[in-house]
């Protein structure tokens, strides 16, 4: 199971990242920015490595006949923990500890990476969560052509 804290950072950090279809920036800003926030002074920073994204149109039950739900799913399921600015691996039982305290995170195994984190941000290391974290958005729309389509008809 995620912690609480960690699917918070998540929902933060997502909910200012660009929109999906400037994917471009989108990789950059989850390269740039840690979970651990922008004014971070910690050795260690957690990164989102990879995120899946699901984009959904449904009908709106509430606004029949034209009324649509976009629904957007961020998925990730691995994080990158990187040792800021340094080139060697952190020490193993300050990891464990900071994954412990900052994250609630433990008894997790961690995949050494040999090239450095995104601009030589550092060491990384990549670990799968047990549980993968989930940000969803959703948006409400009348579906204009529809009804113009029977308007016309």
């Amino acid at each position: 199971m995620t912690s609480q804290n960690l699917s918070n950072a998540y929902e933060a950090l997502l909910s200012c990242a660009p929109a999906p279809l400037f994917q471009k920036a989108r990789d950059l800003y989850l390269k740039k920015y840690a979970l651990d926030g922008r004014k971070s002074e910690s050795p260690l920073r957690l990164f989102v490595a990879q995120e899946t994204l699901n984009e959904t149109i449904s009908s709106d039950p509430e606004a029949p006949p034209h009324g649509r739900i976009a629904r957007l799913e961020a998925r990730t399921e691995e994080l990158a923990l990187v040792h800021w600015q340094n080139p060697e691996p952190a020490d193993h039982s300050a990891v464990e500890r900071y994954l412990r305290d900052a994250w609630g995170l433990a008894d997790l195994s961690l995949h050494p990476c040999d090239a450095p984190w995104f601009r030589e941000g550092g060491h990384q290391q990549r670990l799968t969560l047990p549980t993968p974290l989930i940000w969803t958005r959703e948006a409400r729309y009348q579906d204009v052509e529809k009804s113009l389509e029977d308007e016309n008809l």
